[in-house]
């Protein structure tokens, strides 16, 4: 998380250099932090299961800390257009903020509910994330996305977090684990 306020930074310094310098901005700054932060994403995960040192605090932790980036990246590239970036359309932010919005409000519904949420990531999110940072790699690399990833990725976007929709009702009805009711008054983490 702490490298999404340096990306936007540097990005704002591309804007500049672009805007009132007139220069074509360099972009390797820019990629070389998406880069490092993907790598150290992937690097989390594995060392985490490596060392059996995964907690459902650190899953969600995790889950999260992606989310904001990615909003934060494609809300800059959706709000703040220059020379420097094409900007990125309205609809594709509006898929991924509504995702946000419908994740956030069922986890908070089910951890009020059931006191914890069983936040597990799937292949399909997985896909989604990679997507979208192919789309805010190819902007901050080349300027642009290609229409046909963006369409895919918001595809894989809308089929994911319908799938996310479907386990967080089953979740919201049924309590957190496969399918799994707590007896009344035991406690959410299963003491």
């Amino acid at each position: 998380m702490l490298l999404v306020p340096v990306w936007i930074l540097v990005a704002e310094h591309m804007v500049h250099q672009a805007v009132v310098a007139g220069r074509t901005p360099a972009r390797s700054a820019l990629v070389g932090i998406l880069i490092l932060l993907g790598f150290s994403d992937v690097l989390d995960g594995y060392i985490a299961r490596r060392f059996d040192l995964t907690t459902h605090f650190g899953a969600t932790l995790d889950a999260v800390a992606d989310k904001l980036a990615q909003i934060a990246f494609v809300t800059y590239l959706v709000f703040r257009p220059s020379p420097a970036f094409e900007a990125l359309p309205m609809w594709f932010w509006g898929a991924l903020a509504g995702r946000d919005a419908f994740l956030a409000l069922g986890y908070f519904a089910i951890r009020r509910r059931h006191g914890t949420v069983d936040t597990e990531h799937e292949v399909h999110g997985k896909v989604a994330s990679v997507l979208l940072f192919m789309v805010i790699l190819a902007v901050a690399g080349w300027g642009d996305a290609p229409v046909a990833l963006l369409m895919i990725t918001a595809a894989v976007v809308t089929l994911s977090t319908a799938h996310y929709i479907k386990q967080g009702h089953r979740q919201y009805r049924q309590g957190v684990g496969r399918g799994a009711t707590r007896p009344p008054g035991s406690s959410p983490e299963g003491g």
